[in-house]
């Protein structure tokens, strides 16, 4: 991760690493693993749900603290039991190689014995066959409500703290929420249309 434009992807086989969590021969291997002892809080936790949670979620906080990787995100493979059978988690510090990843994500059909979804963020599994664009409306406007935002910093913040694309966020959000009088322009540029937002610099303040 030392080098700027480098990408990684990690399989996550949560199917295996559930199975053998508890087992006494393998405490060191998944030390190392983890880089850490905490996924043996994970041991105990009652519901498999809860377990699958806590395990991703230590994994992702390790790739940012341990491996200082300043993007994660995590794509859920579930098999045809519906099951998780593994998270690809995917890292960058290059928010450009990040936003090329989850357009290819958002570009694999839902077909076979998998369902791939973003799983990094609990309360916004997206799965990419079915877009819910109302979530992404949602994230923006807890985000920038009551304030103020350059398209750029609207952009960045999608590409990077949420599930979508960044083909997602004009025409699908925020050109309704200017409809509906919930953002309005700042400093638009003369003879600038209503709806557009090719302007990066154009500020918004969000009501």
């Amino acid at each position: 991760m030392n080098y700027p434009s480098c990408e990684v992807l990690v399989t996550f086989m949560y199917e295996e690493i559930n199975r053998f969590i508890g087992h006494p021969d393998q405490e060191k291997n998944f030390d190392r693993f983890f880089g850490c002892e905490d996924w043996r809080e994970g041991i105990t936790l009652v519901g498999p749900e809860k377990r699958n949670r806590f395990l991703h979620d230590l994994y992702m906080r390790q790739l940012h603290t341990a491996a200082e990787v300043k993007y994660v995100r995590s794509f859920q493979m579930r098999n045809e039991r519906d099951v998780t059978d593994y998270y690809l988690f995917y890292g960058t510090n290059n928010i450009r190689g990040l936003e090329k990843m989850k357009d290819a994500m958002w570009r694999i059909d839902e077909t076979g014995e998998f369902v791939f979804s973003d799983a990094t963020d609990p309360n916004q599994i997206v799965l990419f066959a079915e877009p819910r664009l109302d979530l992404l409306r949602d994230e923006i406007a807890k985000r920038f409500g009551g304030a103020e935002a350059t398209v750029d910093e609207i952009e960045r913040f999608v590409i990077g703290e949420t599930a979508f694309r960044k083909a997602h966020y004009k025409r699908n959000v925020l050109k309704p929420m200017e409809q509906a009088g919930e953002i309005e322009p700042v400093n638009p540029r003369p003879g600038r249309q209503p709806g557009t937002y090719a302007d990066r610099s154009l500020r918004l303040r969000f009501k």
